[in-house]
């Protein structure tokens, strides 16, 4: 019960925030909430798609965090997505936007992402435990949709058109330009969550022997 409630009020709250940062931040709770259900049904395909939710929301927290705190807010000096509403960071800054792109699919847990594997194994757990935990958490996941999407087309894709005058201050003062760093953070961590999306074996393979002996009561 405590996980589906984690799960839902997490993704709600996120839901509800105007600080960019602390949508990313309660994403996290709702996505914890998923690991938190993986334990609680204590069957093997439950606790091994914890733990894969664990080192998936590891990557994709720190990418999500990355675009956030490190690319658009170094730039524009501001998480409120009033505020970036207005700066057109799709167009300025279209490295941000599009790795956003890319980070707000894994984190919403679309096939080819490590997040698909994690949360599909943690509901098939709680399927055979208790069908309606799948319910309730499956609400948690339409509401992870809406938030990402919210955030994602307030800070990067706003439908407001700029004027003569914005475009010109925004050609008179430009951002700084986006950094080979930047550029092979943001490649490695969506790398690794595509790859482990497209390929689950490579951490299934370390994670099951270890679940498996821990329902039997540990390795004597």
């Amino acid at each position: 019960m405590l996980a589906v409630i984690g799960i839902v009020y997490g993704a709600l709250v996120a839901l509800a925030q105007t600080d960019f940062k602390f949508v990313i931040g309660y994403s996290s709770v709702s996505h914890m909430g998923f690991v938190l259900l993986g334990l609680m049904t204590l069957n093997q395909v439950g606790i091994t798609g914890a733990v894969m939710q664990m080192f998936s929301h590891g990557v994709i927290a720190g990418l999500l965090f990355a675009i956030v705190g490190r690319i658009v807010y170094e730039r524009t000096h501001t998480r409120q997505l009033a505020e970036l509403e207005t700066m057109h960071l799709s167009r300025r800054i279209p490295f941000a936007a599009w790795a956003f792109v890319i980070a707000g699919m894994a984190s919403m847990g679309l096939p080819g992402f490590s997040g698909f594997v994690a949360e599909l194994q943690v509901l098939i757990g709680a399927w055979i435990a208790k069908p309606w935990w799948v319910v309730a958490a499956g609400l948690g996941i339409v509401v992870g949709v809406a938030y990402t999407w919210r955030a994602m087309q307030k800070a990067f894709f706003s439908d407001g058109k700029a004027s003569a005058h914005e475009l010109e201050k925004e050609r008179a003062h430009p951002f700084a330009a986006i950094t080979w760093p930047e550029v092979t953070g943001v490649a490695m961590l969506a790398g690794v969550s595509l790859a482990v999306g497209l390929y689950p074996r490579i951490l299934l393979d370390q994670i099951e022997p270890a679940v498996k002996a821990l329902l039997a009561g540990g390795v004597q």
